[in-house]
């Protein structure tokens, strides 16, 4: 695959990734004073079909660059999209909670996937509900009564585990919104870090405009940061039907 579509997998799906090679030092948790909290209901983002038109951001330490992105998704149905540059789209794809289609159409190349394939090369529980809740800012996961909620000066901070994972949400008070999720593989040490920020209202919906993923692992005996930042332009959330117009030329080979 090339650059562009790694990009595309990279902010769709590295955020769950686990079970890479340890690195050489411990990753630090952030100390903050909290007692327990007795009322936590979170809240979550509802829709029926959703529409953005992004500006995507990609680093790697060596290598950066940026990527116009257009989003349109049905609630537990599709996510599809399109990333271009200059004008010119790339990369077309469609995810749906069983499988993952990509069409390169600087190469005249389409990729098909099932969800169990991205499973085991990212080796995480992928699903499309996390991808989802990722798309509007909900928690990853939803909350358990099992799962450990204290609260500071401003913030719900929620405490989840999902196999070898920690999963870390701080949820404000004052719009019970998720702003920032840290996911740790106590395995692997590897590091994610999710921010949510510049939340606008669309549509009578909160939601937040700005998305950034920092991940840490090792590669090699290397460690390794990437960093995607996704930021919306227009978010719509429309009550008529939404168009997901996906037809792979013939000329096109599959690989």
């Amino acid at each position: 695959m090339n650059k562009i579509i790694l990009i595309v997998l990279i902010s769709s799906f590295t955020f769950l990734s686990c079970k890479k090679a340890p690195v050489s030092s411990q990753v630090q948790n952030t100390v903050v004073e909290s007692k327990p909290a007795v009322d936590f209901h979170p809240q979550y983002i509802d829709f029926v079909y959703m529409v953005t038109k992004s500006k995507l951001e990609y680093s790697d330490g060596g290598n950066s660059d940026q990527f116009a992105l257009s989003i349109r998704a049905k609630k537990d149905s599709v996510i599809w999209f399109t990333v271009g540059k200059s004008g010119v789209e790339g990369v077309r794809g469609l995810v749906r909670p069983d499988s993952v289609l990509v069409m390169n159409k600087l190469k005249d190349e389409y990729y098909s996937y099932d969800i169990k394939y991205l499973q085991e090369l990212t080796q995480s529980n992928l699903s499309y509900a996390n991808m989802q809740n990722l798309l509007v800012g909900n928690l990853l996961f939803p909350y358990q009564e099992t799962d450990l909620v204290t609260k500071n000066e401003t913030h719900y901070i929620l405490q989840q585990k999902q196999d070898n994972m920690h999963i870390e949400s701080r949820i404000r008070f004052d719009n019970m919104r998720v702003e920032q999720t840290t996911i740790v593989d106590s395995t692997s040490l590897s590091r994610t870090a999710i921010v949510y920020s510049n939340y606008i209202v669309a549509d009578s919906i909160l939601v937040p405009s700005v998305c950034s993923v920092d991940i840490s692992f090792n590669k090699n005996n290397q460690k390794v940061d990437r960093k995607v930042v996704i930021t919306h332009s227009k978010i719509e959330f429309p009550v008529k039907s939404v168009n997901f117009p996906f037809n792979v030329p013939k000329k096109y080979n599959e690989k």
